[in-house]
C-alpha cells in the first residue's frame, strides 16, 4: 500500500498546527507509521 498524498498533507496538518491536536510528535509519528507502514 502506497502512502497517499492525502495522508502525507494530514500529517504535515498536525505538525503545522500542533494547537488542533494536543500530540507530542514523536507519538504522531510512530502512529503514522504504525498506520501507514504496516498495511
Amino acid at each position: 500500500m502506497k502512502i497517499k498524498h492525502e495522508h502525507i498533507r494530514m500529517a504535515m496538518n498536525v505538525w503545522a498546527h500542533p494547537d488542533g491536536e494536543k500530540v507530542p510528535a514523536a507519538k504522531i509519528t510512530k502512529a503514522y507509521f504504525e498506520l501507514g507502514m504496516t498495511f
